[in-house]
């Protein structure tokens, strides 16, 4: 299940990098040669955040929908609910229709990342265990990413300006996930995790005032 799941979101994921980096930029590498810098294919983000779950003893099916908890939001195949069943099965794609926002493709996405995520947020109460562990690892995974790009970055602001939104919202989506995590799990090893990373991007987010 899981060598399936890792090989449908690779091929899907094909060409896809994670945030401010674009398949025209990035370019298709020699197998010989390395990504230019700054380049990170977004199959990374999908294995974090699977291996946060695994670390906290996750099931199969739960890793699985991991892998592929964006396939539906990103990934151009019209029948991907379909997709996702055939090579894994009714649970996991039941997991990933979960997990799977409103794009709303229509409009820009920065628009309506605010709506976009206050569903995220008010979907986890309903949500099954399963279905908030991988809303959480996601969380803890961009988190955590985040905070090494805004630790390795020589301009700052250049990190919060690749993304949909400010560090202001940025802080509220993180916050709000945590405490939609914590309410649904409670002091399990994920929430306390989150706590912490979102303890030190509060601390980022504060140290932007003076020069706001």
């Amino acid at each position: 299940m899981l060598e399936a799941a890792a090989r449908l979101a690779a091929q899907g994921h094909h060409g896809h990098f994670r945030k401010g980096d674009t398949a025209e930029r990035c370019g298709e590498p020699a197998a010989d040669a390395p990504l230019p810098s700054g380049c990170v294919p977004y199959i990374t983000h999908l294995m974090g955040t699977m291996g946060i779950l695994a670390r906290v003893g996750a099931p199969d099916e739960v890793l699985a929908a991991a892998l592929l908890h964006d396939y539906l939001e990103d990934v151009p195949d019209p029948e991907g609910p379909a997709t996702i069943r055939a090579a894994v099965g009714d649970e996991v794609l039941r997991l990933v229709l979960e997990v799977t926002e409103e794009k709303r493709p229509e409009l820009d996405s920065s628009e309506t990342w605010p709506l976009r995520k206050n569903e995220q947020i008010q979907k986890m109460a309903g949500n099954s265990e399963g279905a908030v562990l991988i809303k959480a690892a996601d969380l803890l995974h961009n988190a955590l990413s985040l905070l090494v790009d805004l630790d390795s970055a020589g301009d700052q602001e250049s990190v919060w300006l690749r993304l949909n939104a400010g560090p202001d919202r940025q802080l509220w989506y993180f916050s709000s996930g945590l405490e939609a995590a914590r309410r649904r799990l409670g002091s399990h090893r994920l929430v306390e995790e989150l706590e912490q990373a979102v303890g030190r991007l509060r601390g980022r987010v504060a140290s932007l005032e003076p020069s706001r």
